[in-house]
């Protein structure tokens, strides 16, 4: 989950990612995504609560109002992890197709990319 570099390797979407400087357990990572209609560019800073909780904040973003979030990760009884993603988006002046886009396809596709990831680390 903190590899952000390596995010474009299994996030599609993800065409570019800068990786700042770390301060402590924060971290601010730059991200250029390619969602179809456009390439958008935002900044996120990550703070991880080792080992159960990776929070975030926007720092800056060509369209975004508002983006926050977390995973947390909670050891399951068969000897797994489950992770949970939640996340606070407002969105400024874009197009109702880049909206609803992002919203049903691209979040259920970077869960599922996610989630295989973690599997074949595990496995």
């Amino acid at each position: 989950m903190q590899d952000y570099g390596r995010y474009p390797e299994f996030l599609t979407e993800v065409k570019a990612v800068g990786v700042g400087p770390r301060n402590g357990n924060s971290v601010e990572v730059t991200y250029r995504l390619d969602v179809k209609l456009k390439e958008i560019e935002f900044t996120l800073r990550h703070d991880a609560q080792r080992p159960h909780r990776i929070d975030w904040t926007l720092v800056r973003g060509e369209f975004m109002k508002f983006n926050r979030g977390h995973w947390t990760f909670e050891r399951t009884p068969a000897g797994g992890t489950r992770a949970t993603y939640s996340i606070e988006l407002s969105l400024g002046q874009v197009p109702a197709g880049l909206e609803k886009a992002l919203a049903e396809r691209g979040l259920p596709k970077m869960l599922a990319a996610f989630k295989a990831r973690a599997e074949k680390r595990r496995g």
